[in-house]
């Protein structure tokens, strides 16, 4: 697969300051109601909840299959009723869902169904590119991804209709003030820093206290968002200049990444079917983005403490079925049970990064 801008039909694609304001947008141009429904994956993070409340809508929470991550038609169906709009589907860790019976509920329901991209750039479904198979689709250009812009959304609209109403309400969006400019210009200087295991998780440590408790606006997320559910002040904003110079320079670049990200999951296996851990499953359906490779264990905190102590990068999605929120989720319409599969996800997954491999003394380190 060929991927660049022409990928995409450049007129169905929309910029945001954020990946979560491409998918409040969509929302909105999609006319989503207070008393609303729209289904989402319980395995996902707490701003793609939020984007849905902001708009007065009810988030309804579907499990997931133990083995892909993802939501299928079957746990969808389970959640449909009468004031379902609308359903988000997810390529989690990089994986598209199965999406062939998912858009058949959809449609059989008359529903409107979005694909949450923000792990898939890169990945493809039965060999159509991830974010071409549904209404709408939404990317992240954060900073884990494939592509990075330091923060960073984009919105793809095949549905004629809806582009236009999308592209209405993008042009009401502010750009960012010269303020965020400057601190993404700042952080994207010294984000590097963070590839040096010594130094990744006091980078971390210090990323989310300015974001999430002193609310640098900058952050992926602001404490306003996962402390509640009220939109917080700046979230609806389009993408600045900086992050649209970078965009297109980087997305050729994206079939390189995502083969030495892939090449790096097959080290992986290698590794992991030596510790009698349990390899990704890969179906035939879909091509892996490998933006995360997902292991399970049983001793899921004892292992994020030895990284910490040993200095070794590895990532936590997802503590809960709202990450990173813990505890109570019921703000946001999610009830402890509700998902199982998805619960016991939270408490087994870890993932390894695939764009700074581990070495093996690292991955004896931790599962050895």
């Amino acid at each position: 697969m060929n991927f660049s801008l022409d990928y995409f039909d450049r007129r169905k694609l929309f910029y945001f300051w954020k990946g979560r304001v491409a998918l409040y947008t969509i929302l909105k141009a999609m006319d989503i109601q207070p008393g609303d429904e729209v289904i989402l994956p319980g395995f996902t993070c707490v701003v793609v909840a939020n984007a849905i409340i902001y708009t007065g809508a009810k988030p309804v929470y579907a499990d997931v299959d133990p083995q892909t991550y993802n939501v299928t038609a079957e746990t969808i169906a389970e959640q449909v009723t009468d004031r379902t709009r609308a359903i988000i589907v997810q390529n989690t860790f990089g994986l598209s869902p199965d999406l062939d019976p998912i858009i058949s509920l959809a449609g059989e329901h008359g529903l409107y169904l979005i694909e949450d991209c923000a792990h898939g750039l890169g990945a493809t479904y039965k060999g159509r590119p991830a974010g071409t198979n549904t209404h709408a689709a939404f990317f992240s250009t954060q900073w884990s991804k494939p592509i990075s812009t330091g923060i960073g959304g984009v919105a793809y609209v095949q549905d004629d209709e809806l582009a236009h109403k999308v592209g209405e309400l993008v042009a009401t969006l502010p750009q960012p003030s010269l303020r965020e400019q400057f601190l993404l210009w700042a952080q994207l200087l010294v984000r590097p820093l963070a590839d040096m295991p010594a130094l990744y998780y006091t980078l971390i440590s210090l990323y989310r206290l300015l974001t999430q408790r002193i609310g640098l606006p900058v952050g992926s997320s602001i404490g306003e968002e996962l402390q509640g559910t009220t939109m917080p002040p700046g979230y609806l904003q389009a993408m600045s200049p900086l992050q649209h110079r970078r965009w297109p320079v980087l997305l050729a670049q994206l079939p390189q990444k995502v083969k030495a990200r892939q090449k790096v999951a097959q080290e992986y296996d290698k590794w992991m079917t030596s510790f009698g851990l349990q390899v990704p499953y890969r179906p035939d359906y879909a091509e892996h983005g490998m933006l995360r490779y997902p292991v399970r264990v049983q001793n899921k905190s004892e292992i994020l403490q030895r990284a910490v102590r040993m200095h070794i990068p590895i990532g936590d999605w997802f503590v809960s079925p709202l990450h990173p929120v813990e505890g109570d989720l019921l703000p946001w319409g999610y009830r402890a049970g509700q998902c199982p599969q998805a619960e016991l996800a939270c408490a087994e997954v870890i993932n390894l990064f695939t764009d700074r491999p581990l070495t093996p003394k690292q991955m004896v380190a931790l599962f050895g």
